[in-house]
């Protein structure tokens, strides 16, 4: 997901017509221990550095909601500085389960994440008991630690069409596993993985996720912890201060554009790309250029950002745009979601009632010319949806010449 992070002065705590700019939730000193249980996936296999999800997770955490964490385990993977967890390779849930209480009394975790059963569905072992023993295995690890929250998830989608069945079959038995759980009053939440990923997300050895899975993987643990650790507050899904922590997915690379060209020295469209000329808050922030080259109607969609941020009622975007030029001002922040919504052409209004739609951003007379607005849309008629892609639009029907300008300090949160 590509985030980064300096909150800096967003009017923090404050509200702008119904819509909260939310703080970051204050948290205690002590570091959260939180234990990532499981097999090759919770130990990285597949992923480039050998974290798997688990740094991505951590800066989400650190960085984006401001919650201290240390994770917990017998075992060291990857090149992070925190490298512990307790994945292992091959294991299946009855092996989780033969090691589970001396690992849990060992580092006594407050968090547990668990994803277990690729290797029975893969190894065809006991698959029609998998379920029942899986449920057996969160009973026993609230038993080792009732006071700890257990996040267990879904198995990822797998390339073989057989395999991939055995699956379907297995997560289909989850969520009543932990609707149980629940009614039993037991500390345990079920996160989808299954739903989160494609099958592009998935290695050539079509089991463990691609670098793009895993950072989903790590968004998906991180949504599914706001009950856990973000409960009564603001939960940030998503910052982004353009510093070195997160670099951009995408850079001058058009979605889709007619009638806009570059802005100078041969450029052939629209750019967008960070520069170090002009900040809100840090040293950086998204600089877009292009030239309109027609009069009856011109726009550019430019990719930005690849993440997956699943949106709630509560949701809300901000971020802070700096129009160089009349022409600027005709430019937005755009949320392309997975299910072919976006935000553009949502109906999703700002704080002052403007459509959160290029056009109508520059026409709305909210936007002023060389200096730093504020932009905030509240995304209830997206809830439900997941955002694929941050994107950063130049949309006017009638008007030609050159635009230039700076998007910084990025967030989507859900309020509390």
């Amino acid at each position: 997901m590509r985030l980064t992070h300096a909150l800096t002065v967003l009017a923090l705590g404050t509200a702008v017509s119904g819509l909260t700019v939310p703080a970051p939730p204050a948290h205690a000193a002590a570091p959260v221990r939180i234990m990532p249980l499981g097999a090759s996936i919770t130990w990285g296999t597949g992923s480039g550095d050998g974290n798997g999800y688990r740094e991505e997770l951590r800066k989400h955490l650190a960085l984006d909601a401001g919650v201290a964490i240390d994770f917990v385990g017998s075992v060291q993977s990857g090149t992070a500085a925190d490298r512990d967890n307790e994945g292992h390779p091959g294991y299946r849930i009855d092996q989780i389960a033969s090691g589970v209480d001396g690992w849990i009394a060992a580092n006594r975790p407050d968090v547990v994440l668990l994803n277990v059963g690729t290797n029975d569905t893969l190894q065809n072992y006991q698959l029609p008991t998998a379920p029942a023993r899986l449920n057996a295995l969160l009973n026993r690890i609230v038993a080792d630690a009732p006071l700890a929250t257990v996040v267990f998830s879904t198995l990822v989608p797998s390339t073989d069409a057989a395999n991939n069945s055995e699956v379907q079959a297995f997560n289909a038995q989850l969520p009543a596993i932990a609707q149980a759980q629940a009614a039993a009053g037991h500390r345990v939440r079920l996160v989808d993985f299954y739903a989160g990923l494609t099958p592009a997300d998935i290695g050539s050895d079509g089991i463990h996720p691609t670098n793009g899975g895993y950072v989903k993987l790590a968004n998906l643990w991180h949504s599914g912890l706001q009950p856990v650790l973000g409960a009564g507050t603001a939960w940030p899904l998503y910052k982004q201060d353009f510093g070195d922590n997160w670099p951009l997915t995408w850079v001058n690379t058009v979605q889709g554009s007619v009638g806009v060209g570059g802005y100078c020295c041969g450029l052939p469209g629209m750019e967008s790309a960070r520069r170090a000329e002009t900040a809100h808050g840090g040293t950086y922030a998204l600089m877009y250029s292009g030239n309109d080259l027609s009069a009856t109607g011109s726009y550019s969609y430019n990719r930005v950002f690849d993440v997956h941020l699943p949106l709630t009622a509560k949701s809300v975007l901000t971020y802070w745009i700096y129009p160089q030029t009349t022409n600027a001002r005709f430019v937005a922040l755009d949320l392309a979601l997975t299910d072919g919504r976006s935000l553009r052409d949502s109906g999703a209004v700002d704080q002052w009632g403007v459509r959160a739609h290029p056009q109508f951003q520059g026409q709305g007379g909210r936007l002023v010319a060389n200096q730093w607005n504020l932009v905030q849309v509240g995304l209830g008629s997206l809830a439900g949806g997941t955002v694929d892609q941050i994107r950063i639009g130049y949309d006017q029907p009638a008007g030609t010449g050159l635009f230039r300008g700076y998007v910084d300090d990025i967030l989507i949160a859900n309020n509390p």
